[in-house]
């Protein structure tokens, strides 16, 4: 955001790939748009790829052992060893609108996830002034809830999963969808304020066959008895819907998940055409919960306390070369103790939380590694496209329990991580897997709360390419798996009604490239987010960030100055140059500006700065 706005007009739209409304759309439609398929797509072929999409849940930029982790994930980091690392590539601060924008490559404002649809809901019941324009005191309430905040995928995109079937392949999901809530006021049959959209679930979206959790968050064993508040959850496979106490009783989610999409995968062998599966496993998401064996073998793993860990996981960081945009790393948040100011017993329950936090990545990648095996056992490595992220920062919030009838939690250190338990591993082990960066998951204007690790495979590569430190989107995956299976962008229409465009743009070509590159966006290219109050702006080297700090008590938004970093060289975001460019700095709050009116953003009250 350097330049200053030649006209209020189509400058300003082609500085973002933000698609303005069509004439006779109507105007004070908060989320119509156009996004339209142009459904002449390539035959199936067997020269098409099939695309593998993983993507773990709330795990942290540097929660891999190719990212710097002590926690060993050999089969994730062997997708690199044929594959490419990625190391600027950015999400959503928190993962319904990053999800959104994953299976639109749409702004998630547009994608119909303005945000959480449970937040909207709770807002509105709250109804408090600091909650504005949230509640019927203030602007919206149950019946007039903007389009682009009402909690499902909305209608006006395209779907990656009907893009791909459209074009002849075979459409597979398990796991976390978060994408298919209608938020209404609760009533004598309905206590909650989120309503579950049949038509906005996975089957009626595009995928052949799912097995998906519908809400946010969920235990990850079957109910125990009696059960926790995160018991209480919604599945769908397809379009049955059905609660959580009919899951197998042996269920564990990343388990179970691999399990059906390998049947899924096998379902369809043989018939000529390609495949696209979507593995949305819910692993690490709390409730921190794994298999007894994958605890005990991370015993003691953790009881030298955040700041060793973090220091030891940023020195590996550095001599694997992934610290290159990085002069010096955030220091650590406002929050609770350090670990030499905890008590013993304080310790040995921070110590046993991480250890089980990393009981379910070990397990997670255990289990990705028997997908990968046997796409090669059954031929289909070599032609498969694999991408491996996760859909936000690390986690720093306790778990959200809220106050069900007959429900209870044991969160004894002895049963801790079992079922019956609902432990959270809290702010300063974010820190830890946030690491080089400032705070963690929900901080949309900090870069620990978008920065995701990302490791892509191409169809047909063998060997290893060198890391690229080149800004991408989540906006970018959709665009790039087109371009891989051979399909035209959608445009403005799709199946007679008008949608909102893709706004990302392919990288394809630069994951072909034999060497490192170091641009998909152009320099004049904005790139932008606002989540709950907080928000940044990109523009090359230049970085905008409007993010409260964690803090207890709530922070109103026109309160928390704007800051400028140079993240060529300051991803830590340690240095704001706001003092010293102040013409540049207002330049950038007016593409901010124009951000907002093209997405149709509700701006908030309050900032978000933790719950």
């Amino acid at each position: 955001m350097i330049d200053r706005f030649q006209n209020s007009g189509m400058n300003a739209l082609l500085k973002f790939k933000i698609p303005h409304l069509r004439l006779g759309l109507v105007a004070v439609s908060l989320l119509t748009t156009s996004v339209a398929i142009q459904a002449d797509t390539a035959p199936s072929s067997p020269s098409r790829p099939n695309i593998l999409l993983i993507m773990a849940d709330d795990l942290g930029y540097s929660d891999l052992s190719a990212f710097g982790s002590e926690i060993n994930t050999p089969n994730i980091d062997a997708l690199a060893t044929q594959g490419r690392i990625l190391t600027n590539f950015h999400t959503a601060a928190v993962c319904s609108p990053t999800r959104a924008s994953l299976m639109t490559g749409v702004d998630h404002h547009l994608a119909g996830i303005g945000n959480m649809g449970e937040v909207v809901g709770l807002n509105i019941i709250q109804n408090k002034s600091i909650n504005a324009p949230w509640g019927k005191s203030n602007t919206y309430d149950f019946d007039n809830i903007p389009e682009g905040y009402r909690g499902h995928l909305s209608e006006k995109t395209a779907a990656m999963p009907e893009l791909l079937s459209d074009a002849g392949y075979h459409t597979y999901m398990v796991g976390k969808w978060h994408l298919a809530y209608d938020i209404k006021a609760p009533d004598q049959d309905n206590k909650t304020w989120y309503r579950i959209n049949k038509q906005a679930l996975p089957f009626a979206r595009g995928f052949d066959r799912s097995f998906t959790l519908i809400n946010g968050g969920g235990s990850h064993f079957a109910p125990s008895t009696p059960p926790t508040p995160l018991d209480i959850t919604m599945y769908a496979e397809d379009d049955r819907v059905f609660p959580a106490n009919m899951l197998p009783k042996d269920f564990y989610s990343t388990e179970f998940y691999t399990n059906k999409l390998i049947d899924y995968i096998d379902s369809s062998r043989g018939d000529g055409k390609p495949f696209f599966a979507y593995a949305a496993y819910t692993a690490p998401h709390w409730p921190l919960q794994a298999p007894q064996e994958d605890i005990d073998a991370q015993k003691g793993r953790y009881d030298e306390g955040y700041d060793v860990i973090r220091e030891k996981r940023i020195a590996r960081m550095k001599s694997l070369g992934l610290m290159a945009a990085v002069n010096q790393v955030a220091s650590e948040s406002v929050g609770p103790k350090r670990w030499n100011a905890l008590s013993s017993e304080e310790k040995l329950i921070e110590a046993k939380s991480m250890e089980i936090y990393a009981a379910m990545v070990s397990n997670l990648d255990r289990h990705i590694g028997r997908l990968v095996s046997h796409l090669k056992d059954i031929g289909e490595y070599e032609n498969t496209l694999i991408v491996f992220m996760s859909d936000n920062g690390a986690e720093g919030a306790s778990a959200y329990l809220p106050k069900i009838p007959n429900t209870a939690v044991d969160n004894s250190l002895e049963n801790m991580g079992k079922p019956g338990s609902a432990v959270a591993y809290g702010p300063r082990w974010a820190e830890v897997s946030a690491a080089p960066f400032r705070l963690f998951k929900g901080f949309t204007g900090a870069e620990g709360g978008t920065s995701s690790p990302l490791i892509i495979k191409l169809a047909g590569q063998t060997e290893s390419k060198p890391t690229s430190s080149a800004r991408m989107q989540v906006t970018d995956i959709l665009p790039t798996f087109l371009e891989a299976a051979g399909v035209n962008m959608p445009g403005d229409r799709y199946k007679g009604k008008s949608i909102y465009a893709p706004m990302g743009a392919s990288f394809l070509s630069a994951l072909q490239h034999p060497d490192a590159f170091t641009q998909v966006h152009s320099d004049d290219t904005v790139l932008a987010d606002e989540l709950m109050g907080a928000s940044y702006v990109i523009r090359g080297k230049w970085k905008l960030s409007q993010q409260a700090p964690l803090n207890g008590t709530p922070v109103l938004t026109k309160d928390v100055p704007f800051a400028l970093y140079d993240i060529s060289k300051d991803r830590g975001e340690t240095n704001d140059l706001s003092a010293q460019y102040p013409e540049l700095l207002a330049d950038m709050k007016e593409e901010f500006r124009e951000y907002i009116r093209q997405n149709n953003v509700v701006e908030h009250a309050a900032s978000y700065n933790g719950r």
